[in-house]
């Protein structure tokens, strides 16, 4: 691996982009020229022709002077199509999404029924020791309560079944996966819960309380990992995504993934945050960060709070729907203090999980007293979805970055109030808000949790609908961001969350050709248009990794 401990990735970048300078005139240069070509710099710029040598841009501007410029370069015309900075999805999971299309997918089903349904189709091809599935919401089932452990036991009284639900958040589980484990449901869980019935447990495991299962599930093999995150990687080329943040990996995933990107096997840029252990801890202390041009490891990712879906949100007040209660602490306020004044002195980034406004303040609050004023830590608050109002203008620092996933608002629409209630979701899903007193907000999707496709996100966050029409009306419609804004946050803002700005994000001079090729133009077509927007092409480093060549 390789290993740099004393130089943070934001400082390194500018060594990168020094080395690939005296490299771009060996190669022969590539011309792009698009209908429109959007540098994606805070200016906007938009040009006609873009030049390329190798994995870098050369230049970009008018394609008359470009061509006298680079006389032995070879065209490569796009006719009335458009480009853009490659799409960075600053928030997502993609080795859960690779190992996922090897379970049963659960997303859109409407009943338990659906559920054991598709569950014992998958059944039928299945040559694991358990039953693994992802994707099911109670919230999308008619009397939007949890399932039983009696329904599954009837299906599956034999096999272990674990299947997550839609956040990742909850899981839901067979006896025949407690008596695999041995476990023991009567015993308390700090920062998660057990549920029971009756006093009986009911199948479902809440936020910490799934370490109690999901570590000991049989692993993959090796050959079936790879084929499947080539199969995932394959799906975000298509999407337009040549950056993905993975958000919380194990040290030994990212020893995989960087093992696949040396061997040649992925092309895909992975920012990874490392997820918070004492063990992951002990590893940063000894190796430090990692830093090449496809794999940045810089960061560490904690959890604070769960979900709003499944009730785990952080909140200050009462959750609407059950009356005395308020979610859950994941990790205790002084380790997260404690760990994150060690992660500055290392010079990394501190990336944490706040979902409710609780939690949000904890993150705020804590991130204040360690940062020194004049700094540039460029820590994130991963979704930021409810911030109490007072607590905005703890952003005003500079120092801090809302991460947010636009597609979350428009998929809580529906059961958001009946969580937070009206009168308090002033400050929910407030991507404009962040922005303003932040001045920069990082986009992505959270998938599997949303769709995986940046052009969904881009909708959200303008219009405040979502891409299949279930909402009528735009939900919270002041929270919307500009055109401009959305395809910051998607590129330029996303590579500066991540410390990358100086080598992706804009289709600037020296920085990796990282681009997307679309069929329309997202900044000019009509909104109701845009879901129908394609990407006909992706490249990473000037090489075609998606489109007819």
């Amino acid at each position: 691996m390789e290993m740099n401990k004393t130089i943070p990735g934001f400082r390194l970048c500018c060594l990168v982009l020094l080395m690939a300078a005296g490299r771009l005139c060996s190669q022969t240069p590539v011309i792009y020229k698009a209908a429109a070509i959007y540098v994606g710099d805070t200016l906007m710029h938009k040009v006609e022709a873009m030049a390329v040598s190798g994995d870098r841009i050369l230049q970009t501007g008018n394609f008359n002077e470009l061509t006298v410029k680079y006389a032995n370069a070879t065209i490569v015309d796009m006719g009335n199509k458009f480009i853009y900075p490659g799409f960075i999805d600053a928030h997502c999971h993609f080795l859960a999404y690779a190992y996922g299309l090897e379970e049963c997918n659960l997303v859109g089903t409407k009943s338990v029924k659906a559920v054991v349904k598709k569950l014992k189709k998958f059944a039928k091809g299945n040559k694991r020791e358990w039953l693994i599935g992802r994707g099911w919401d109670q919230n999308d089932w008619t009397d939007k309560q949890y399932p039983d452990i009696s329904i599954l036991d009837k299906a599956f009284p034999n096999i272990p079944v674990c299947l997550k639900r839609i956040d990742g958040h909850a899981i839901w589980i067979n006896s025949a996966a407690v008596r695999a484990l041995k476990l023991n449901t009567e015993q308390q869980i700090t920062g998660g819960e057990i549920l029971k019935t009756n006093g009986k447990f009911n199948g479902i495991l809440i936020d910490n309380a799934i370490d109690l299962v999901s570590p000991f599930i049989p692993e993959l093999d090796e050959k079936t990992k790879t084929n499947t995150v080539n199969k995932a990687a394959s799906l975000c080329y298509a999407a337009g995504l040549t950056t993905v943040d993975d958000a919380g990996l194990e040290i030994k995933d990212i020893e995989f993934i960087q093992k696949l990107q040396d061997q040649k096997k992925l092309d895909l840029r992975i920012y990874a945050m490392i997820s918070f252990s004492e063990k992951n801890m002990a590893w940063i202390s000894t190796h430090g960060s990692i830093k090449t041009t496809q794999l940045s490891v810089n960061s560490v990712k904690f959890y604070l709070d769960g979900a709003l879906g499944s009730r785990g949100a952080l909140m200050k007040q009462d959750y609407c729907d059950r009356p005395g209660y308020r979610g859950l602490l994941l990790t205790n306020t002084k380790d997260f203090y404690n760990y994150s004044y060690f992660l500055y002195s290392q010079g990394f980034q501190v990336c944490v999980h706040a979902i409710g406004d609780s939690a949000n303040k904890i993150a705020l609050k804590t991130f204040n007293s360690i940062l020194p004023t004049g700094s540039d830590p460029r820590w994130r608050i991963e979704h930021a979805q409810i911030t109490d109002p007072v607590d905005f203008n703890l952003y005003r620092t500079g120092k801090i970055i809302p991460s947010v996933q636009p597609t979350h608002a428009t998929s809580d629409a529906p059961w958001a109030e009946s969580r937070i209630c009206a009168n308090r979701i002033a400050g929910a899903y407030s991507y404009e808000t962040l922005r303003r007193h932040a001045r920069i907000v990082a986009l992505g999707t959270d998938f599997p949790v949303e769709d995986i496709s940046p052009i969904k996100t881009f909708y959200s966050a303008v219009t405040r609908l979502d891409a299949s029409g279930n909402l009528k009306e735009p939900f919270i419609p002041r929270e919307s961001l500009t055109r401009e804004h959305a395809l910051l946050g998607m590129t330029y803002w996303a590579a500066f969350a991540n410390r990358e700005d100086l080598e992706k994000g804009s289709l600037e001079a020296g920085k990796l050709a990282d681009f997307v090729v679309t069929d329309t133009d997202l900044m000019t077509v009509p909104e109701n248009k845009i879901p129908a927007v394609k990407v006909t092409a992706t490249y990473i480093g000037g090489k075609m990794v998606y489109g007819k060549k």
